[in-house]
C-alpha cells in the first residue's frame, strides 16, 4: 500500500540548508562517537543523517531554524572553550537538558544533539555498551558461549 509521505505545509517554503551547515551537523554527529567512544567510523552513515535532517524539517519546519543557528553556538562554545572542551560541555552539561530550552546552547543540546545521540544508538552504536538486543539487532542465543537473552525452556526447569 502506498502511502505519501509526510511533509509540513510550510516545509515546501523552505530554503535548503547550506553544505556548510550540514558540515557542522555532521561535525556534531562524529563527535557524539569520539566523545561517547561508541562508533568507531561514522562515515557510512553519513547519507543517513543527512535524510534524517530533512526529515526533521520536512515534518517541523522549525528544525531549520535549529541547523541553520547552530553553527554559530557550536563556534562561540568553540571560541570560549576549544574544539574538544566545547562538545564535552555541550554533551554533558544538565542545565542545557532542561526543558523547554532557554538559551541557545539549550536549544542545539535537546533538538540536535540529543536526537543525533539516539539516532546514533539506534544505528549500532549501542553495542559498544555491550548491549546485544536492540531495534533490529538480535543477540545473545547466536553468540557462541553467551547466555540467551531470554528465558528458555531450559532455563525455566
Amino acid at each position: 500500500m502506498y502511502q505519501k509521505a509526510a511533509i509540513h505545509p510550510l516545509s515546501e517554503d523552505l530554503s535548503p540548508i547550506s553544505n556548510d551547515v550540514f558540515d557542522l551537523l555532521w561535525e556534531i554527529f562524529s563527535q557524539i562517537g569520539k566523545f561517547w567512544q561508541d562508533m568507531d567510523d561514522p562515515s557510512p552513515y553519513r547519507i543517513q543523517v543527512y535524510n534524517f535532517v530533512l526529515n526533521r524539517m520536512n515534518l517541523r519546519p522549525i528544525y531549520h531554524d535549529y541547523y541553520t543557528s547552530a553553527p554559530a553556538v557550536i563556534k562561540q562554545l568553540k571560541d570560549q572553550l576549544g574544539q574538544d572542551k566545547a562538545y564535552e560541555f555541550l554533551f554533558t552539561d544538565q542545565a542545557s537538558n532542561v526543558s523547554p530550552p532557554q538559551t541557545p546552547v539549550a536549544v542545539v543540546r535537546q533538538h540536535i544533539v540529543n536526537e543525533f545521540i539516539a539516532f546514533q544508538l539506534a544505528l549500532g552504536g549501542f553495542k559498544a555498551f555491550g548491549a546485544v538486543n536492540y531495534c533490529g539487532y538480535f543477540g545473545g542465543a547466536n553468540i557462541p558461549g553467551k547466555q540467551v537473552p531470554y528465558r528458555t525452556f531450559e532455563i525455566a526447569q
